[in-house]
């Protein structure tokens, strides 16, 4: 990894290990944390949205909490909950509330898994206030200084469990969109870091550009992303011949309906040609 100084505040990092992402989008991320502007990733599945914000915490030596924002059911749960001790009711304040006192990165991932009101309790904490008020516990809470927010967001067409945010809520966030690595070095990645052997890691870094393409053209249903690649890896380490690796992790994500005109079909179409 080359840095300039890493464990100094505010000091760009220019690459991160065994990671990919567009240099002049790191450095652009990078500027907003330490402008202590909200960061909102974008992308699709598997362009390492989550792992990109533990890797900057590493890289800056900074504590990191994620709040999987999927799970928070009432706007109240960010800061904690009630429970039954003792023979009476006590609010337990979550971990949430203690991450933003102190500096480091919170990820708030699946941001938009959520209805727009689960947002509401904090948009004092994201929006140049940097505070709240808690009204089970009567306390003010300043975030610190150098809490740094990082939110994920899966959009576009395949993810129906999401929600449109709030216009208030996006005028919070800059949002930097993310794509998988370039055919050459995301097979490097796979070799290095997963184990590949080279000519399969071409081959499948090949075959995820070309389906994530086709998604993007409307005739798949879903984006492809670096996770059928991993898979598909793990499997060929433990002695699993090509086709079947890629019939489990690849053309298994996708619908058999339709037979011979089935986004299987295609998937196996796209396969065959890279195969020859």
């Amino acid at each position: 990894m080359t840095t300039r100084q890493a464990d100094q505040w505010g000091v760009n990092v220019d690459s991160l290990p065994d990671f990919w992402v567009d240099a002049e989008k790191l450095s652009i991320i990078q500027d907003f944390m330490f402008s202590g502007i909200n960061v909102m990733l974008t992308g699709d599945p598997g362009t390492g949205k989550t792992e990109l914000t533990k890797r900057l915490a590493q890289a800056h030596q900074l504590p990191f909490h994620r709040v999987n924002v999927g799970a928070i059911r009432t706007p109240r749960d960010w800061f904690g909950h009630w429970e039954f001790i003792g023979g009476q009711t006590v609010f337990i304040q979550s971990e949430f509330v203690a991450a933003i006192q102190r500096p480091g990165i919170v990820a708030l991932d699946e941001f938009n898994r959520v209805t727009p009101d689960i947002h509401n309790s904090i948009y004092t904490i994201l929006d140049h206030n940097r505070e709240v008020y808690i009204e089970e516990t009567k306390q003010h809470i300043s975030v610190h200084p150098r809490c740094i927010f990082i939110a994920t967001e899966n959009r576009g067409r395949s993810h129906t469990g999401t929600f449109m945010e709030d216009t208030a809520v996006s005028d919070r966030f800059e949002t930097i969109q993310l794509e998988l690595p370039p055919v050459e070095i995301m097979a490097h990645l796979l070799e290095k870091v997963y184990g590949a052997e080279t000519e399969q890691a071409l081959l499948l870094a090949r075959i995820t550009h070309k389906l994530n393409t086709l998604y993007h053209e409307e005739s798949l249903s879903r984006p492809t992303g670096f996770r059928p690649a991993i898979s598909a890896t793990a499997l060929l380490k433990r002695g699993q011949a090509l086709n079947t690796a890629l019939k489990y992790t690849f053309v298994n994500r996708f619908s058999p309906e339709g037979g011979v005109d089935s986004e299987q079909t295609t998937v196996l179409q796209v396969i065959q040609a890279y195969l020859k």
